[in-house]
């Protein structure tokens, strides 16, 4: 049984009877689908991936795991030392982005060329430049053939905010996505969601069938995921529930009563 415990004052980790579990290598593991260590402040410092030929659900990464291999990919704090490796079979990833920082995500999209679903929940940070350019000449094979939904948590499509640029990027050049799911941390009126599709210059998607849904809301991450456990759900964070927005809901009832 693995628990979590206060291994030094400003951080947790992952302990077995006790005894804190700094690094978890997994060396040889051909059966192994899911890797989550869903709350990024109760992980190992070090998570090593060497060989697991079968892995399709990765997450929660963030920064609060100092050091990810897999094979020969490192990366340190989310930002990639090497990209040497590619995983082939990832379907599934979930990412936590201080920023959010659209470098660090693009780096992990090129290690999994055949992700379908990318799941990011946005830390937001000003000062993050996002407005990176797509280079056809070095396409994203994901984004090219392969990424056919995006949900976005906690985004704040303010002027100053990064996560304007982030999502854009996604929209503008994943030529084969059906659905993107926003989510806002906050209650916003009609009229800003109508003025944030035109700044996300939705009507230029990429993926002319693709549905961009933007919706108000609380402030979500997954680490509280009850389907983590259950086997039986292909993908454990495909129907986690939304909570609605406090306002919206009272809004509903006023105008019903």
């Amino acid at each position: 049984m693995v628990d979590s415990a206060a291994s030094r004052p400003d951080r947790h980790r992952w302990t077995i009877k006790g005894v804190v579990l700094e690094e978890l290598v997994i060396e040889d593991a051909p059966c192994l689908e899911r890797l989550l260590p869903l709350d990024p402040n109760h992980t190992p410092a070090t998570i090593r991936v060497i060989s697991a030929p079968k892995l399709k659900i990765l997450g929660v990464l963030s920064e609060g795991i100092p050091e990810l291999q897999f094979g020969t990919m490192i990366f340190q704090k989310m930002i990639a030392v090497g990209l040497t490796t590619r995983m082939d079979t990832v379907r599934v990833l979930v990412l936590d982005s201080v920023g959010p920082n659209l470098d660090t995500v693009v780096n992990f999209l090129k290690c999994f060329p055949f992700l379908e679903r990318l799941y990011v929940i946005f830390q937001s940070r000003t000062g993050m430049d996002n407005s990176r350019k797509y280079d056809p000449l070095d396409p994203i094979e994901c984004l090219e053939l392969h990424l056919k939904e995006v949900v976005l948590k906690n985004y704040d499509g303010r002027k100053s905010s990064p996560s304007i640029d982030f999502t854009k990027f996604f929209i503008l050049n994943a030529k084969v996505l059906e659905e993107m799911e926003i989510t806002l941390p906050y209650h916003r009126m009609h009229n800003w969601f109508a003025k944030q599709r035109r700044l996300l210059q939705v009507k230029d998607r990429a993926s002319r069938d693709a549905q961009i849904e933007l919706a108000c809301g609380s402030k979500e991450d997954f680490t509280d995921n009850g389907h983590t456990h259950d086997l039986s759900i292909a993908d454990p964070f495909s129907d986690m529930p939304s909570e609605e927005c406090h306002d919206c809901r009272f809004d509903r009832r006023f105008h019903h009563a």
